[in-house]
């Protein structure tokens, strides 16, 4: 008896169910409904959608039994609307436009289109490739909202991780085997002198001349292949650099600089900043420093593949031109 009841309970949920959708409009009664108030004419709209007009006609019939109201005055030459089909006309365009809305943009996201992207980066970064890369990618994602935060190095590792940013501008060196980098840009370090060093009107100034100043140096807990590259390239020179200050940000360097703190080498892109009583000097077989975009590989962000896109195309670019330069400058030596 019991199984026999729950059967029963069942078949009729199954039922009102049933009824349930039938009651509610299709999407393709709206697409139905809108073509015949369109056209005018039960016969045009049937052919504009491919239709045969009996089946067709039924379902509009079928929409307005589930209404409960006629949405169409017929008449010997077509069908005009009745004061509830005005209103129905309305409410069903604006249903139409939200579904195709939906649609697309639901598309867009999955393309990377639009969305949100939160992009961390570093001081120097925000000296050299950030402003041209974020001009680039807004310009081919300008629906995407994107969020840019400066971060200190092992911040921005650490964010990436616990998926506060989606990637990380900032120096290789990462030994993490879940990130995966990217080469952005690699560019020259200069020396910067207090603007009343003895050095400062060195026509020629070689990194050996260095030797024996106190350096303003980055830790290399925070940027340890910028800080590398500075040390190897002075004992490359002859000498190890005697460190004065380790100071984190390469902004704050320059400005202890120019307070006479000691000497330094920042990115050439630092030149930017201005800071006065501050002088950038270049010297031969400089140091060199790179720039990656960092990702994890779980983040399945749409909009990363687009903006990696973007990454690769700027990188390019600065290739070709630096190219294009050292055979100018091949040809001229000839």
């Amino acid at each position: 008896m019991a199984v026999a009841a729950g059967a029963s309970a069942s078949r009729t949920t199954r039922r009102i169910c049933s009824l349930a959708a039938n009651m509610a409009p299709s999407l393709n009664q709206f697409r139905y409904f809108c073509a015949v108030a369109e056209t005018g004419h039960f016969g045009r709209a049937a052919r504009r959608l491919t239709m045969s007009q009996p089946p067709f006609s039924r379902q509009i019939g079928a929409l307005e039994e589930n209404l409960g109201a006629e949405l169409f005055e017929r008449t010997p030459k077509g069908v005009l609307l009745t004061p509830a089909g005005r209103q129905f006309l309305a409410e069903a365009r604006n249903i139409l436009l939200l579904i195709e809305q939906a649609r697309r943009n639901t598309s867009a996201a999955g393309r990377g289109d639009m969305g949100e992207l939160t992009v961390g980066f570093t001081m120097c970064a925000a000296y050299s490739v950030v402003p041209m890369l974020t001009r680039l990618y807004m310009a081919a994602f300008p629906k995407v909202t994107r969020r840019m935060r400066e971060l200190m190095p092992n911040a921005l590792e650490r964010d990436l991780k616990e998926g506060v940013i989606d990637l990380a501008i900032t120096f290789p060196g990462s030994e993490a085997p879940d990130l995966q980098t990217q080469a952005l840009l690699r560019e020259p370090l200069n020396v910067v002198l207090p603007h009343d060093h003895r050095l400062v009107g060195a026509r020629r100034l070689k990194i050996s001349d260095l030797a024996g100043e106190r350096f303003l140096i980055v830790p290399r807990d925070q940027a340890p292949s910028l800080h590398d590259s500075i040390v190897l390239r002075c004992q490359a020179a002859g000498f190890t650099p005697t460190i004065g200050l380790e100071v984190y940000l390469q902004q704050t360097i320059v400005n202890f600089v120019a307070e006479g703190l000691g000497v330094a080498f920042v990115p050439a892109s630092m030149r930017r900043s201005q800071i006065k009583g501050a002088v950038f000097k270049q010297v031969p077989d400089p140091p060199m420093v790179d720039q990656v975009v960092v990702r994890m590989p779980v983040n399945r962000n749409p909009c990363i593949p687009g903006f990696l896109t973007t990454a690769a195309g700027l990188t390019a670019v600065r290739v070709q031109a630096k190219t294009a330069v050292a055979d100018l400058q091949l040809r001229s030596s000839r």
